[in-house]
């Protein structure tokens, strides 16, 4: 795979890949952003988008933004459109938890206790790309800093500034969906490239390597913690920290962390019964939003989320559909997101 240099110093050469090279009056070195996959001309393009949108960002956050920029477009994965049955596709009852493997038998059981993942359905899907990361908090924190809002949890980070929350390379954290919907139209808006949110139908073809019947999204389809998986403390029923997006073994597309490090925003809005009428050509969601009332709260709207800690065989991660709320609340670590861009074309 292609790689990307940054160098954060006095530069007195030219590299043979993609250069761009900025200098500021209040910097003591020139920033250097290279790419082996990027053009010195969408460098150049997306550059010029930074100080157009973000004028009274300094050069060093300038150049912080045309890294995260740039490095969002190295990092998709082109994904190839195909057909797959999306949702619960069935597991044998004899299957081993942590090593299961589909097979056609009379004795199938449900993949899932969740009824919201029924009935499975086909899909079919135009090839896009995804993010191989989730969002990280360094990029985030960039973002934030460059529309003048605060980062997240001031008193906790002064107080407590080693926290996994905080780590700049673990995923970042939301507020709540419109957090990660406008951070991926930001990259759209520096790129020029269509950002957004995956579909949940693009983000579970993916975790499912194309849509195979596969029901773990780690390297060999199975759990072999801590090798391609992170404990999960089944006995006390907490979370354990996030960690780095690319500490485990990506699946076999090179997709990281989509079995159990945070859980990742998707576009769609959700309905418990969407299944049933979904359609088959690149489903997006209901067209409204859907007022639900769950846990005795008040009747609202959701959108999904997918993936995240989960790893046991009644709560398989790859077909779960979880839900947060439309509101803002307090910046959630488990609460990530992964840009996708909806193009047939690939870009790096």
């Amino acid at each position: 795979m292609p790689t990307l240099t940054r160098l954060f110093q006095s530069v007195s050469f030219i590299s043979l890949t993609s250069v761009l090279i900025l200098s500021g009056c209040n910097s003591e070195a020139d920033i250097v952003v290279t790419s082996d996959v990027v053009s010195a001309e969408k460098i150049a393009e997306i550059r010029t988008n930074i100080q157009t949108l973000h004028p009274d960002a300094d050069s060093e956050l300038q150049a912080k933004v045309l890294d995260t920029a740039v490095r969002a477009i190295e990092d998709m994965v082109f994904i190839e459109g195909g057909k797959f049955m999306m949702g619960d596709f069935g597991m044998p009852c004899d299957a081993d938890p942590e090593r299961p493997v589909w097979r056609e038998t009379e004795n199938m059981c449900n993949a899932s206790h969740w009824a919201d993942t029924s009935p499975a359905h086909p899909v079919e899907l135009d090839s896009y790309s995804l993010s191989k990361y989730e969002t990280r908090v360094k990029d985030m924190d960039r973002y934030l800093l460059a529309h003048n809002e605060p980062l997240p949890k001031p008193e906790v980070r002064e107080h407590s500034p080693d926290s996994f929350q905080f780590q700049p390379d673990n995923p970042a954290s939301t507020r709540g969906w419109q957090d990660a919907k406008d951070y991926c139209t930001w990259l759209g808006q520096l790129t020029g490239y269509a950002f957004d949110l995956p579909t949940e139908a693009q983000w579970e073809f993916a975790a499912r390597s194309r849509g195979q019947n596969i029901y773990y999204a780690t390297d060999n389809g199975f759990l072999e913690s801590p090798r391609n998986t992170k404990p999960y403390n089944r006995d006390s029923g907490k979370l354990k920290d996030t960690y780095p997006v690319d500490m485990l073994p990506p699946n076999q597309l090179g997709i990281y962390g989509l079995q159990n490090n945070a859980a990742e925003w998707v576009n769609d809005l959700y309905d418990p019964d969407y299944y049933s009428y979904s359609p088959v050509k690149n489903p997006n969601g209901p067209g409204h939003a859907i007022e639900l009332t769950l846990n005795d709260d008040e009747s609202q709207s959701y959108h999904l989320l997918r993936g995240g800690v989960a790893t046991e065989i009644n709560s398989n991660v790859l077909i779960r559909r979880a839900i947060g709320d439309l509101g803002d609340s307090p910046y959630n670590p488990w609460f990530g997101v992964r840009c996708s861009i909806k193009s047939s074309m690939k870009v790096n």
